[in-house]
């Protein structure tokens, strides 16, 4: 795919169904997890809350043909989104109805998830501070280096903005994420845990650098 055909550019409210059906497009690599298992329409939903969020930073590339192909997103302040997220629990779960009545299973999930936001039960991300949420590319795309170079313009907008640190978690499983993000200098290992389902999740500190493409 031709450089020239990708830009990079802040996310708009109105990109939530494109952010969303991109992310929606990696399950085939990234099936585990609570969001896809919720549906899309959930993800259509969440998107819709998170972009309207001012302390929300996304960065995504457009396709002169095929829309919204990636993109990398964070919050400036975790505990504000989630206020955010618990005062629309009433509309995410009735977007996620569907796959809750599919899947009756995945309530427990959803509601020890719920919990965290308050830091009761298990925690399964950071609750405050900036906090690093997805980076998606997806394959129809090309190759990775512009996936990288879509990451990268998105941490030298929160440098910009004066972020220094990020904290992100990654799951164990997926080997090659994990791999790329334990052996970069700038990113420290905080701690491993074992969420309630079984996975294993690390939980980082990333120090922000501005790097030129």
């Amino acid at each position: 795919m031709n450089m020239s055909e990708i830009r990079y550019r802040l996310a708009k409210p109105c990109d939530a169904k494109q952010i969303a059906d991109c992310h929606w497009h990696v399950r085939d690599r990234y099936h585990q997890g609570i969001f896809l298992s919720l549906g899309k329409p959930f993800l259509r939903k969440y998107y819709e809350v998170i972009l309207n969020d001012p302390n929300e930073v996304m960065v995504c590339a457009e396709h002169n043909t095929l829309g919204i192909v990636g993109f990398s997103n964070a919050t400036l302040d975790a505990k504000e989104q989630a206020k955010r997220i618990k005062k629309h629990a009433v509309s995410l779960g009735l977007s996620a109805a569907i796959s809750l009545f599919l899947n009756p299973s995945l309530i427990k999930s959803v509601w020890q998830r719920y919990r965290s936001l308050s830091n009761k039960g298990p925690q399964f991300v950071h609750v405050d501070g900036v906090r690093s949420e997805y980076w998606c590319w997806m394959k129809e795309a090309g190759d990775g280096f512009q996936s990288m170079e879509m990451n990268q313009t998105f941490k030298n907008v929160l440098y910009d903005l004066g972020v220094r640190e990020m904290y992100a978690e990654v799951d164990k499983f997926n080997k090659h994420v994990y791999k790329y993000f334990t052996a970069k200098k700038n990113i420290e290992v905080l701690e491993e845990i074992t969420l309630p389902d079984g996975r294993e999740r690390a939980f980082l500190l990333e120090h922000i650098e501005r790097k030129d493409n």
